[in-house]
């Protein structure tokens, strides 16, 4: 019999940091649960920080948290309040933009002109009481080259709350991460907002978003597909047959980063049990990925998963093209320069150049010498997309509890994982949480 391992995921971030913020703009209060479950800290980060009266409150390392609670404290706040963070790249995430279309609303927010750390704390932006003085439809006009698709998120969220509402125009043909704009026009129309999007603008009506809807939505936690990918990855790089059932994710979701499933050809039905649960059998999808072939894939919807999608392609030596993701270079760390580091260092060839993307030779990997040091810069997708290489080197990962950003149990569950196939991670480790 095949052996079988149950994981329940944490709260999908993707979902929850929006619904968050929705709430607090709602002035409902966040059913108690959420102060009872264990959050993965960008969640744990929004849901304290968004209903925060302190006037120095601390983002942590996470980029969503900055700019979504940007947008929010720049429309609610009845002080002045300083977003601080103990991690230096956290001065180097994109938010100017973020803030020049805000102060165009009338909001007053700046960045320090000195961003040394103060008490191990840098500043990111100081936001004080917004002037509305809007005499009718304020309309936005996004830069060309935006960074973060945050940044038409976070004013999103806030623009049903401005007295007349809110329009944004774009010229770019594509913007960043757009699929993830897409899920925040949905949940702010399932919560009764009024709004339109055609190619080049989204226009959003005044109005309130609806209590009892969020209450539903913010009731039962449903997993998170971007900690998702890590296990099926797990059951594609697996070296012994096992089955992983996700116990609380649908296999259709709003959740950009399903798209996984698309990206390697997976039929959702496949993994379906009928329920909110996946069934990821490794010898199935494994077969399975052998026979495909890729060509060219474009991920600016899904960058993310782009981490994980080369370390599974460089593994089945796979050749292929990546596209659509300058922007990684922007993440938590430089995720462009530490893949093809990893690559690398992994014996693989590939390449990256802004014109045709991340090339990937789809060769054999040259021999290495062990233990393989894997470079994360403290980048939590960094850390889980190369671990299941040690089920087949010896490797040395930088900062492992980095997982705790988005995938606190991840080092457990995989761990759980080993015992289940009885093959350990060719990795050792200081944390005893491991």
């Amino acid at each position: 019999m095949t052996p079988q391992l149950s994981i329940t995921l944490p709260p999908s971030k993707s979902l929850y940091n929006r619904l968050f913020v929705m709430a607090r703009l709602a002035h409902m209060p966040i059913p108690s649960l959420w102060h009872q479950l264990d959050l993965c800290e960008d969640l744990a980060v929004m849901l304290h920080a968004s209903g925060s009266s302190e006037e120095r409150i601390s983002v942590g390392a996470s980029g969503t948290a900055m700019r979504l609670l940007t947008a929010l404290f720049a429309l609610t706040t009845e002080r002045e309040v300083l977003l601080v963070s103990p991690v230096r790249r956290m001065t180097e995430r994109p938010l100017a933009q973020l803030i020049a279309l805000l102060t165009q609303l009338g909001a007053d927010l700046s960045q320090p002109a000195s961003q040394e750390p103060v008490n191990a704390l840098y500043p990111l932006v100081s936001i004080r009481p917004m002037s509305l003085q809007q005499k009718g439809l304020p309309t936005l006009t996004l830069p060309s080259g935006l960074e973060s698709s945050q940044t038409v998120t976070a004013l999103l969220l806030i623009a049903p709350y401005l007295p007349h509402g809110l329009a944004l125009r774009w010229q770019d043909d594509q913007l960043p991460s757009a699929s993830y704009i897409q899920l925040t026009c949905s949940l702010m129309q399932a919560c009764g907002i009024d709004l339109s999007v055609d190619r080049h603008g989204i226009y959003v009506a005044p109005g309130a978003y609806c209590e009892r809807t969020l209450t539903r939505l913010l009731s039962n936690p449903i997993g998170d597909w971007s900690s998702a990918q890590y296990p099926l990855q797990w059951a594609l790089m697996t070296p012994r047959p096992c089955k992983i059932l996700l116990t609380n994710i649908p296999a259709q979701s709003l959740q950009p980063d399903a798209r996984a499933l698309e990206l390697l050809q997976i039929s959702p039905e496949w993994l379906s049990t009928g329920s909110d649960t996946l069934c990821l059998d490794s010898e199935f999808l494994q077969k399975h990925l052998r026979k495909l072939t890729f060509g060219s894939l474009f991920l600016s919807n899904n960058p993310d998963f782009a981490p994980t999608l080369i370390a599974l392609l460089l593994y089945y030596q796979k050749k292929a093209q990546l596209h659509g993701l300058d922007l990684l270079r922007l993440k938590e760390s430089d995720r462009i320069a530490l893949i093809l580091r990893n690559g690398e260092q992994l014996g693989y060839q590939l390449t990256y150049d802004t014109e045709s993307g991340f090339g990937l030779a789809g060769s054999a990997p040259s021999s290495v010498h062990t233990p393989v040091p894997i470079a994360t810069d403290a980048d939590h997708r960094m850390v889980m997309a190369w671990a299941p290489f040690a089920w087949y080197h010896q490797l040395e990962i930088e900062t492992p509890q980095a997982v705790d950003k988005s995938y606190p149990t991840f080092w457990l569950d995989l761990r759980k994982l080993c015992e289940v196939i009885a093959t350990p991670l060719l990795y050792e480790h200081e944390s005893p949480s491991l």
